[in-house]
């Protein structure tokens, strides 16, 4: 039996449409991870983060809801209102690089103030079942997507210390710190480090764009149940499953993509209003799914610079043919 595969969030990418439209033509993934929802002093969700965990549009079995915030109370209240809707994880964004987001002392940020994010946990853990049984729910596990810190990779050993002291149900570490984003080699050896100190499930993710990747992150970590894969995936829609299905690199099914392609480009113009942020959504996809079609630069180019939507069609048509 193949081990799991979580797709990773991807912010203004892997919504519900996107994600329910990849399980309709490929599947395979174990556990679906949402974009964050930001949960404030309002109280209230907006209108698209809704939209990202409301059970009509979400399948409650295999999303994970990710809450992005430092204030203890604003998860509580989030956590509850989800377990509410009957999901029964709730992942704690702890990896976010972007600079906005650090500058609030969120994401990747808030691991540079241990003490804030010692409190906070202390909070979120201490509060869950009373927040829960106030809503009639059961409280949900929690689990953790993080970095190795913000600025120094040593600041790993601290934290870590922190997360176990806590019943953290699965912890997915992403072997880079903040200032690193995505382009600084991974440094696996602090991997290696929880793998032997850390109290909760660990989960990989980081660089993994093939099925040799998969294959040999499982190998070099047996102890490990699942791998948390975002980029990769998005590129390859196959990857999982050429990986359960014990497959070899295989190239890409151009005529499941297309199909894939085509209701997403219908879904999103019927959601979107007009064809501007249409094509903003579609051209996101296409800055992963270009290593594809390594031959056809002229024609991406003619992708990007599309300004209707009939002027997309024609050239996308161009990569299926």
């Amino acid at each position: 039996m193949k081990q799991k595969i979580y797709f990773a969030p991807l912010e203004g990418v892997t919504d519900s449409i996107f994600r329910n439209t990849f399980e309709k033509y490929y599947g395979g993934v174990d556990k679906y991870f949402t974009p964050f929802l930001s949960p404030n002093s309002t109280y209230k969700f907006t209108t698209r983060e809704f939209n990202q965990i409301n059970p009509e549009k979400n399948n409650i079995e295999t999303t994970v809801p990710q809450l992005l915030t430092n204030d203890a109370e604003h998860f509580l209240w989030a956590a509850s209102e989800i377990a509410a809707l009957g999901y029964r994880e709730i992942n704690f964004n702890l990896g976010c690089p972007s600079g906005t987001v650090v500058a609030k002392k969120k994401g990747s940020g808030l691991l540079f103030y241990p003490e804030m994010l010692d409190n906070m946990l202390y909070k979120v853990f201490e509060g869950l079942e009373s927040a829960c049984s106030k809503k009639g729910c059961t409280a949900p596990n929690i689990s953790i997507k993080t970095r190795l810190g913000k600025l120094e990779p040593d600041e790993f050993y601290e934290i870590l210390d922190i997360y176990n002291k806590y019943p953290i149900s699965e912890l997915t570490i992403h072997p880079r710190i903040q200032k690193d984003f995505y382009r600084e080699p991974l440094k696996p050896e602090f991997f290696d480090y929880a793998i032997t100190h850390s109290n909760a499930p660990l989960v990989f993710n980081g660089d993994i764009v093939t099925v040799s990747d998969i294959n040999n992150t499982f190998a070099k970590y047996p102890s490990i149940d699942a791998i948390m894969i975002g980029r990769g995936l998005l590129a390859n829609p196959g990857l999982v499953l050429a990986y359960k299905k014990g497959l070899e690199e295989t190239p890409l099914d151009l005529k499941i993509f297309k199909s894939f392609h085509d209701d997403l480009l219908i879904q999103y113009t019927d959601l979107l209003s007009g064809e501007k942020p249409v094509l903003h959504r579609m051209k996101e996809f296409i800055a992963y799914w270009e290593r594809n079609f390594p031959n056809d630069t002229k024609t991406i180019k003619k992708i990007r610079k599309a300004s209707s939507i009939p002027e997309y069609k024609s050239n996308i048509s161009l990569l299926f043919n």
